[in-house]
């Protein structure tokens, strides 16, 4: 019982690691210290799919399934709990172009909205100290 409360506990961990993927660089829009896990967490997957390795979290699940004395199953996570129940077989490229355009295109939004934020803090602090100055007349 505890093997297999585990190996769904993986499970979620796995989702997490995914959607902090796709999605984890808006928590730069907190804190920019957010960008360089997130910039590894993206890189770990990219080199994934590219060298078709394997991901340690699935090996772990796997081996927590058996030692539940469960059969783990073969392929990749993805394979496994999308592609064929979620979405149909077939569908890998897509999937993967379309987390890969959804990755940059929050990339392009976190940059923007940074960028934005740094000019209007820029313009209210010309305009403070431009008030504060002395001999400044009210305009």
């Amino acid at each position: 019982m505890a093997w297999t409360l585990m190996a769904w506990a993986v499970v979620l961990l796995h989702l997490a690691f995914l959607v902090f993927q796709m999605l984890g660089a808006l928590l730069a829009l907190v804190s920019r210290v957010w960008f360089v896990p997130h910039l590894a967490v993206v890189s770990w997957g990219v080199g994934i799919v590219i060298t078709q390795g394997s991901c340690p979290l699935t090996v772990l699940e796997k081996d927590l399934v058996e030692r539940a004395g469960g059969t783990p199953y073969s392929g990749s996570f993805l394979d496994h709990y999308v592609f064929g129940i979620l979405l149909p077989d077939g569908t890998q490229t897509f999937v993967y172009a379309t987390h890969l355009v959804v990755i940059l295109a929050t990339y392009a939004y976190v940059v923007l909205r940074l960028r934005r934020r740094a000019e209007q803090g820029a313009g209210e602090r010309a305009a403070t100290a431009s008030a504060s100055s002395p001999g400044a007349e009210p305009g």
